[in-house]
């Protein structure tokens, strides 16, 4: 299930994936932080993994 939330665009698109209701007028902010932290930590994860992965490689090219 991880690889296919890694694979949507959108965080409206994950929460969808998990089951969860997206607020009707697009505000978010009665949602729980629990509900919001599922959403959006697969995204952030992605963003951090990349990130590391980024700097590794530009560090490995400076060293040759």
């Amino acid at each position: 299930m991880k690889e296919k939330l890694n694979e949507l665009d959108t965080k409206s698109e994950q929460a969808k994936e998990l089951g969860i209701e997206l607020p009707k007028d697009g505000y978010w902010g009665n949602t729980s932080s629990k509900v919001c932290g599922m959403v959006g930590g697969a995204e952030g994860g992605n963003f951090t993994k990349n990130a590391v992965q980024s700097f590794e490689e530009m560090l490995s090219k400076r060293n040759k």
